[in-house]
């Protein structure tokens, strides 16, 4: 017989209740937690405010209070990061999700821009059918590497992110160009998990 939780979102349900893990026991990162089943080992769904789109977000990471909803929904900003700011390589995403916009081109020049140089982006296969994404990397020194994504589809919805993976202070060259190695699988996984909704959470 149901005791009821299974209907309540994350965010309505005891904490106590809750996985063990950043993602859940942080409340601002609850209110956007979809399930508290996992989609892999490691990872839960999240959706975005605007129902926008969703992604499978690692459980030790949090969403950072400065994320935001513009109240149209054409536009939203989600940030997020490992809850431990001392761990030796450190993860950032800013994802920048807008729609409708079509002009490819014109949304790279914009990212181009915003990093302060030309993106070299190459084409990876999407998890989903009519979503496209394009990587870039970006090396602006040795403790810091910048991946730049773009993800859209054929509904003029689109993904511009920019993910940060940075090694503690204390970091050698060499160790830190092996964690960054680690980590990128870690942030393509993410970014190719993202998947577009038609703004009703479909």
């Amino acid at each position: 017989m149901s005791n009821g939780k299974e209907s309540l979102s994350p965010s309505e349900m005891d904490p106590n209740d809750l996985p063990d893990v950043p993602a859940f026991q942080d409340e601002y990162t609850r209110e956007y937690m979809q399930s508290t089943e996992q989609v892999k080992d490691g990872y839960y769904p999240l959706i975005s405010k605007t129902n926008g789109f969703t992604l499978h977000f690692p459980e030790d990471m949090v969403v950072d209070d400065t994320s935001n909803a513009q109240p149209d929904e054409l536009y939203e900003s989600l940030i997020f990061h490992y809850e431990d700011n001392d761990i030796a390589a450190m993860d950032e995403f800013t994802i920048h999700y807008i729609s409708p916009v079509s002009d490819i081109e014109w949304s790279k020049d914009y990212m181009n821009r915003r990093a302060g140089q030309e993106l070299n982006f190459e084409k990876l296969e999407a998890d989903y059918e009519n979503q496209y994404i394009e990587v870039a990397e970006i090396k602006p020194d040795d403790s810091t590497l910048t991946l730049a994504a773009l993800i859209w589809n054929d509904n003029d919805q689109q993904a511009q992110i920019f993910t940060d993976i940075m090694c503690r202070k204390d970091i050698d060259k060499d160790e830190c160009a092996s964690l960054q190695d680690e980590e990128r699988e870690k942030v393509t996984e993410v970014l190719k998990s993202i998947k577009f909704l038609d703004g009703k959470g479909k």
